[in-house]
């Protein structure tokens, strides 16, 4: 993070080839499209646009959460050369 006295706010910089970058990584994306991204290299989406409609799904919708968790890879496989379906970080929101 960088930030100068002279200015409001900050600047972070996504650093992923950083060595041990995904073992504190605790972020989540929600695609335009409602689909739940584990890694912004990840090779797809979990859809939850279907739950998101109406509030008697919520236990549903943190049960489809809860289990794209269990499936989260401890890293991104970028050193092996696989970016995922990711070509540009703004694709999800990175």
């Amino acid at each position: 993070m960088f930030r100068h006295d002279d200015y409001q706010g900050e600047i972070g910089l996504i650093m992923p080839y950083e060595k041990d970058f995904c073992l504190s990584c605790n972020r989540l994306r929600v695609s335009a499209v409602g689909d739940l991204h584990l890694c912004l290299f990840g090779e797809q989406g979990i859809p939850l646009r279907d739950l998101l409609a109406e509030d008697s799904q919520m236990d549903d919708l943190a049960l489809r959460i809860a289990g794209g968790l269990s499936l989260k890879k401890q890293t991104h496989f970028l050193h092996d050369g696989n970016s995922g379906i990711t070509q540009n970080l703004s694709f999800i929101g990175g």
